[in-house]
């Protein structure tokens, strides 16, 4: 798991504006329109997950998902226009891997 810079603000920021644990999951994630591609949602893990701790944050993945992605790496935009969080991995899970950005979900 890789954070890029000004990443866990963020994440952080969005937490605790919630009143929110500091536990994302990685999942995938179906925009209606594209391939699927990885997602963030604040959430507590499941049964079986894997887990890693990073800069205060722990994120759960299940071991199916990441044996399908790889290595994360998720860094943090604020482009207007393109505030959100890019999430790719070393196993592309699209030809779009990273291209869009997304929110986290509660």
């Amino acid at each position: 798991m890789t954070l890029g810079s000004g990443t866990s603000q963020a994440i952080l920021s969005f937490l605790a504006d919630g009143g929110l644990d500091k536990l994302v999951r990685i999942d995938l994630g179906f925009t209606g329109c594209c391939d699927s591609s990885l997602a963030l949602t604040a959430c507590a893990a499941h049964e079986g997950d894997l887990a890693v701790e990073t800069e205060g944050i722990t994120f759960f993945i299940s071991p199916d998902t990441y044996q399908l992605s790889g290595d994360i790496t998720i860094n943090y935009s604020n482009e207007p226009g393109r505030e959100g969080f890019s999430i790719t991995s070393s196993k592309p899970i699209s030809e779009w891997d990273g291209f869009g950005v997304c929110k986290i979900k509660t």
